[in-house]
């Protein structure tokens, strides 16, 4: 293997989104064997960049659902951002309905200003719950969005969107089964943009040519890496494009069942260190014995 790339929320961080030092040190582990690593996520390279600073970790960075491609020294290699003339109606539909929403650029996510009263009010007004929390777990839950390193509170959008930035992506989050259906069937033939799925209580928008797919696509280009000598890992829908086209795909063991169908190999779950345990695997034996 050349390059090893993994996604983030569901596969090398834990259930509670905190990163696992021996995932961390697998894949440096990896580095001092000659390989390249990367990350493929939902989260914004701003994110990411604080995220991989903290544990020490220098990866290549595919963001945004693929959006947006940074090498490992913070260079711009691929950006694709989505039409301004989609974005407003799209903001305008979730905002009527009140869902959460973020309006994300490589760098910053822009969130209505009240977030936290929408996610509470989305979650208490719920007729049918995504999942039952307690008071303590459903604050726990807002806060994971409400503390992201590049999070910036705006109460009028439509600024935003006069400004010269490049948007990736629209994610649009509700506890509520019923609306998430709902938005997700809306989204999904949408014009202008494509819906991709990253979780269970999350649906989000982005260029119709943007994939984590497409993206790792330039990054081999710009490394001249074969896919052959790609080993991913994923767990969810958003993963699925990217996992057909490597030559290990590896689902984390709590994967969605479609994309274990698509890898072909299964590890353990997130929280028992799945990525870990597949890299040492592979360090040990060689990507044909595993």
């Amino acid at each position: 293997m050349k390059l090893i790339i993994s996604d983030l929320d569901g596969t090398f961080l834990n259930s509670k989104h905190e990163v696992i030092e021996e995932n961390v040190k697998a894949l440096k582990a990896a580095q001092d064997k000659g390989m390249e690593i990367a990350i493929a996520t939902g989260r914004n390279y701003g994110n990411v960049l604080a995220l991989c600073l903290r544990a020490g970790l220098k990866p290549h960075v595919i963001s945004n659902n693929g959006a947006f491609v940074y090498n490992k020294d913070g260079k711009l290699i691929k950006g694709i951002g989505l039409e301004k003339s989609y974005i407003k109606g799209a903001l305008d539909w979730l905002a009527y309905r009140n869902y959460f929403y973020t309006l994300c650029t490589d760098h910053v996510v822009y969130m209505p200003d009240n977030a936290n009263e929408i996610l509470t009010s989305d979650y208490d007004n719920a007729t049918n719950h995504v999942r039952k929390m307690t008071p303590e777990e459903l604050k726990e839950g807002i806060d994971i969005f409400l503390k992201l390193d590049s999070a910036v509170f705006i109460n009028d959008f439509n600024e935003i969107l006069e400004q010269d930035l490049t948007f990736g992506n629209i994610s649009a989050i509700t506890l509520d089964h019923d609306k998430l259906s709902l938005g997700r069937e809306y989204f999904s033939s949408y014009e202008g943009m494509s819906m991709t799925i990253a979780g269970n209580n999350i649906f989000e928008m982005i260029h119709p040519s943007v994939s984590k797919g497409n993206a790792l696509e330039h990054l081999i280009a710009h490394l001249d890496v074969s896919l052959q000598d790609v080993m991913a890992f994923g767990d969810n829908y958003n993963d699925i494009s990217m996992l057909k086209k490597v030559g290990v795909s590896v689902a984390v063991g709590n994967a969605e069942e479609e994309v274990k169908k698509v890898s072909k190999y299964v590890s353990l779950s997130n929280d028992e260190m799945g990525v870990a345990h597949m890299i040492y695997r592979l360090l040990e034996k060689g990507p044909l014995n595993l």
